[in-house]
């Protein structure tokens, strides 16, 4: 086994040899014994298991926890917080207004100025038409969608 194979076995299978198929474990042993590299890149793995593993344990949750965040909640130390405007704020709220009423204004140009639900459908998902025999068909790339 190469460092190459080992790092992609200690992908595949994690930091536990135990895990590991039997014939690789073999031959990872032997190169972690004797390659230093290859014991660092094995305890990196082994350690990353063990932080994963811990991670996913489950909080101990008791009553004596959700006593104090209930006491926690009613006590007064969750405060609301006040949005105030400020002048990038107000500037920001300014440029998204114009932006969506020049698109709007933009929008309402394009729409012809007959309006029925075909040309409205038309404008938006464009006109395809076949033809008689089926085995040609004609499509507007023009539409909006």
């Amino acid at each position: 086994m190469k460092i190459k194979e080992l790092e992609q076995a200690v992908d595949r299978f994690g930091g536990a040899l135990g895990r590991w198929p039997t014939t690789l474990r073999a031959e990872a042993e032997a190169l972690i014994a004797n390659d230093r590299t290859a014991a660092a890149i094995f305890d990196v793995a082994a350690r990353l298991d063990g932080a994963l593993a811990r991670a996913m344990e489950p909080m101990a949750l008791d009553a004596a926890l959700m006593g104090r965040i209930v006491a926690g909640l009613d006590n007064g130390l969750h405060h609301q917080v006040a949005v105030r405007p400020t002048r990038r704020l107000v500037a920001w709220a300014g440029a998204a207004m114009v932006a969506f009423l020049v698109t709007g204004y933009a929008v309402g140009l394009a729409l012809p100025t007959t309006q029925d639900d075909d040309t409205i459908a038309t404008v938006i998902f464009g006109d395809s038409a076949a033809s008689v025999d089926g085995n040609t068909a004609t499509s507007d790339s023009g539409s909006l969608l």
